[in-house]
């Protein structure tokens, strides 16, 4: 495998760059359902067969099979070679790499290697003025806010004194000059050319951390009646708010399937407090694409719990459709009585708040109840109205069985047939054209496997590259996996390389996505996974899926022992009388397991 680059630094080149939005400055997209077609730039064709799916972030053309990430597809449009495309993509994301022309990307790298030896010292420095006795005002603010002193270590918070250059004169007494200081964001150029002054001054702060435990930037929420309310550090070359979420270093760690995105750094620490440890917060934005991807990389399902007021709503909705778009499972968690997550929990305990969340609401229950909220559906007119922007709502649901579930629902809560209800929703649902659906691999799909003797390796192969695939989309599997098999049960080289990757960075809690996995294969492999991805990991049970690949693996084992068994007892003439009958022993325990497992899967 090629390692050029830190794999944490191709995968945040990699998240940095939309596939959407680089192919879109390529190709003309079209939606259709949830997935985006053009005509493909890599062979000729009238009719649009050029696939481009923003939730797994591949791209896929159904015409001539090539297929990958984003990586895939500059290095075959541009004609580059590995490297030159994580170059151009970086470049594009203005992510800089630790070499580079002229030595410009050594001199980057050494620069960001300085800002975060600045934060560090600026953090140590405020977390050392929040415990100075001329500072009880900060620290009373902890206690109002029934904050520990030992939770308060964990985040590193600390406090920015008053007066203009108490952090400046400090970190220049650590020998730095003025201009790498601004370049920080901690310090601001006046307007006279020798005057400089802290950006935070009477606010308590809360260090930003990366996914590695690096201190990149600051928030400071203001102990008076001063405005800003918060305030964050600017964007500089190691800190950007779009591409990074407050506590992630500490949720991804949590051992959750779910993560929780809150508003506020205190509702973050609050619930670590309490040991609701899985939960983040944007960074003074609206949640973005590459926040999204972050989130769906390390976990199953995404939690959403802003505030109740218009605001808090409008940014829920966006928040929604936004990971809903990009393929994670989200769910919306209200609070009674309007209250934001760290009064709650302080009032009631994490056990109350963890019953709350087994009452998250889904996407479209969440959408239904805001209808409900803006519409009278005590007039015959209100409930039309209702009704109909329901139909609309349920029409965007690609899955069949949920919406069929709600339309039952809907129907039965306000006294029309589902009939009437269904013909409304299929009115909305326009004709997928040019496509079929392509089927899910089955029993008898997988019993054709083991019929073509002749093809039988070819098969397991596939069945290796398809478990991959699906370890890909539900990481929930990996501990079912590992105790079933390991990388060395995989026949194929490039396979089991690639599985021990696969294998090591969800064990390692760093998470996979399916166009990490397209990464981790070379060449033509890369489009193989991609195609199987789109094409053949459609599963209704990617359980079930999983241990059916599994079985296959294991029963071309057990055949293939069985021959090596076979040719030694008849070719041999050297074998032992001993021997013989261990092998004859081996044999039929062979036999027994091969039947069983057959039995089994089909």
């Amino acid at each position: 495998m090629r390692i050029y680059y830190p794999e944490e630094l191709i995968e945040e080149i990699r998240i940095s760059n939309d596939i959407l939005a680089v192919i879109g400055e390529y190709i003309k997209l079209e939606r259709k359902g949830k997935n985006y077609f053009g005509l493909c730039p890599f062979h000729n064709e009238k009719t649009p067969s050029f696939s481009v799916d923003p939730g797994k972030q591949l791209y896929y053309c159904f015409g001539c099979g090539k297929g990958g990430s984003v990586i895939q597809f500059i290095m075959e449009t541009e004609n580059f070679d590995y490297i030159e495309a994580i170059k151009f993509l970086a470049d594009r994301a203005r992510i800089p790499l630790p070499e580079g022309d002229n030595g410009k990307g050594k001199i980057v790298v050494k620069k960001k290697q300085e800002l975060i030896k600045i934060n560090v010292e600026a953090a140590r420095f405020f977390y050392e003025q929040l415990n100075a006795k001329e500072n009880p005002q900060a620290r009373e603010y902890l206690r109002h806010r029934k904050i520990s002193t030992q939770i308060a270590r964990k985040f590193g918070i600390g406090y920015a004194p008053g007066g203009w250059d108490t952090l400046y004169n400090h970190l220049k007494d650590c020998g730095y000059d003025d201009d790498i200081l601004i370049e920080s964001g901690l310090i601001v150029k006046g307007k006279k050319a020798a005057n400089c002054f802290d950006r935070f001054r009477e606010r308590i702060i809360f260090p930003i951390f990366d996914l590695r435990g690096k201190v990149i930037g600051f928030g400071g929420r203001v102990l008076g009646d001063t405005t800003p309310k918060y305030l964050n550090s600017p964007e500089t070359l190691v800190y950007n708010k779009r591409n990074n979420l407050f506590a992630l270093n500490f949720a991804k760690n949590a051992r959750e399937k779910q993560i929780i995105v809150v508003e506020g750094y205190m509702d973050v620490i609050s619930l670590f407090q309490f040991g609701i440890i899985n939960t983040v917060a944007s960074l003074g934005t609206a949640l973005t694409d590459n926040q999204g991807r972050l989130l769906k990389k390390y976990a199953e399902e995404i939690i959403i719990s802003f505030d109740a007021d218009a605001a808090g709503r409008a940014a829920t909705m966006r928040g929604l459709d936004l990971l809903s778009r990009i393929g994670c499972n989200v769910r919306v968690l209200l609070i009674p009585d309007n209250k934001d997550p760290d009064t709650f929990i302080k009032e009631k305990g994490p056990n109350e708040f963890r019953k709350l969340l087994q009452k998250t609401f889904s996407l479209v229950e969440y959408k239904i109840k805001i209808l409900k909220g803006t519409i009278d559906t005590n007039t015959t007119d209100g409930k039309i109205n209702f009704l109909n922007e329901v139909a609309t709502l349920l029409s965007r649901i690609d899955n069949n069985m949920e919406r069929e579930m709600y339309i039952k629902k809907i129907s039965s809560e306000y006294g029309i047939s589902q009939e009437s209800m269904y013909a409304e929703v299929l009115k909305r649902i326009k004709p997928k054209k040019g496509f079929k659906t392509i089927a899910n691999i089955d029993r008898d799909r997988l019993k054709s496997i083991r019929k073509k003797g002749d093809k039988e390796y070819e098969k397991v192969i596939k069945c290796e590259q398809i478990l991959l695939c699906i370890l890909s989309i539900d990481n929930a599997l990996y501990k079912m996996v590992r105790d079933r098999i390991s990388p060395e049960d995989f026949e194929d080289e490039s396979n089991r390389e690639i599985a021990k990757q696969v294998f090591q960075d969800i064990s390692n809690k760093k998470g996979l996505v399916p166009a990490e996995l397209v990464n981790f294969a070379e060449g033509e492999l890369s489009n193989v996974f991609a195609r199987l991805i789109q094409e053949d990991c459609n599963f209704d049970d990617n359980k079930k899926a999983a241990r059916d690949m599994i079985e296959i693996m294991q029963i071309y084992r057990l055949g293939k022992r069985e021959n090596e068994i076979l040719e030694a007892l008849s070719s041999s003439g050297d074998l032992t009388l001993e021997n013989t009958e261990e092998l004859k022993i081996e044999l039929n325990a062979i036999l027994i397991k091969k039947k069983n497992k057959q039995r089994d899967t089909f």
